[in-house]
């Protein structure tokens, strides 16, 4: 991977959740439920999945660089 390419996918696995966790009212409601859940709950819980697999591969690819 080009280092010019490898800086823009660094750079939208930090920012691709900060927009999304930003955006309160895109998941600001409680429908559609998820196990009983309100969908903000079960949307939070994912992200926090999600956010957590951006870190570890973040932090992969700046091991590589080193």
């Amino acid at each position: 991977m080009h280092s010019k390419t490898k800086y823009v996918v660094l750079a939208l696995l930090i920012l691709i959740p900060s927009f999304v966790n930003l955006g309160v009212p895109i998941y600001n409601r409680a429908l559609p439920e998820l196990f009983g859940l309100p969908f903000f709950y079960w949307f939070q819980t994912f992200w926090l999945f999600a956010c957590t697999g951006f870190y570890f591969t973040y932090a992969k690819l700046v091991e590589k660089k080193s």
